[in-house]
């Protein structure tokens, strides 16, 4: 579908080309999946090439004046009270069509889709499903919340598997838990790490992913060091058993963003 959609956008079709053009066999069959995603989502919510161009953008740029304002001061939206709200669909749009465009959150979805089969699993901040949606086959059990998801999710997931919900930290019976691109969103994360780590059973694991210097409208909180996170992560109890860090190629501003991505182990 982003083929297709490209060819409405001279900019689209050209980071697209190139970017398609750069993946492998194995990364080609991911993409696709995604695309296909992105298809099912586009036609639950009746868009058009057209439509979906314009909610893109209108995140995009809107991303733009917010790197903008963090170059001068360092400092996020909701910190210079500059935080314009974004519709839901324009958002959900451009996490999706970034993971078709940039190498960074396209790398994000591989290292997911990588994982081998998983037993019992919970998603906290499941947004729209799409990691769901990658791993599924390899999925044996699982529970998903998410307090801000639209009812796109039930294309996705049973609604007895998904809690429109905070997550509470009441079940101990997970073996692997997924927080991507969530610990963000909390101005607290390292009291949600510390009472999730309580809630874990030994040998369980937490994915997760930190993100630096990236201005959206809805983070709250800015990971700077990964030595730093590290630290604490450790001194609450977490083995960091994988780390990939993930610079962003198409840094707007050059403000020197990136996401690492973890797998820790109680």
């Amino acid at each position: 579908m982003i083929n297709a959609i490209s060819k409405n956008d001279k900019r689209i079709f050209y980071i697209h080309q190139l970017f398609y053009n750069s993946l492998n066999h194995d990364q080609k069959k991911l993409y696709k999946k995604i695309d296909n995603f992105l298809k099912l989502y586009s036609k639950f919510n009746y868009l058009n090439k057209n439509k979906i161009l314009k909610k893109y953008f209108e995140f995009i740029d809107n991303y733009i004046i917010d790197c903008k304002n963090f170059n001068k001061t360092k400092k996020y939206p909701y910190q210079i009270n500059k935080r314009k709200k974004i519709k839901r669909i324009s958002y959900e749009l451009a996490l999706i069509i970034s993971c078709l465009l940039t190498p960074q959150r396209f790398s994000i979805m591989e290292e997911i889709y990588k994982l081998k089969k998983l037993k019992k699993t919970l998603f906290i901040g499941a947004g729209m499903g799409l990691e769901i949606y990658l791993i599924k086959d390899k999925l044996k059990d699982f529970m998903a919340y998410d307090i801000g998801s639209s009812k796109f999710i039930y294309k996705i997931v049973e609604k007895k598997k998904f809690k429109k919900k905070l997550y509470n930290f009441s079940e101990t019976k997970f073996d692997t838990i997924f927080a991507i691109e969530f610990l963000e969103h909390l101005k607290k994360p390292y009291k949600f790490l510390k009472q999730i780590y309580l809630s874990m059973k030994i040998n369980s694991q937490l994915i997760c992913t930190t993100a630096k210097n990236i201005p959206q409208f809805d983070h709250l909180y800015n990971f700077k060091s990964s030595i730093d996170f590290e630290k604490k992560v450790k001194k609450i109890g977490f083995k960091i058993i994988y780390s990939n860090k993930i610079n962003h190629q198409y840094d707007l501003r050059n403000i020197k963003s990136n996401n690492v991505f973890y797998i820790l182990k109680k």
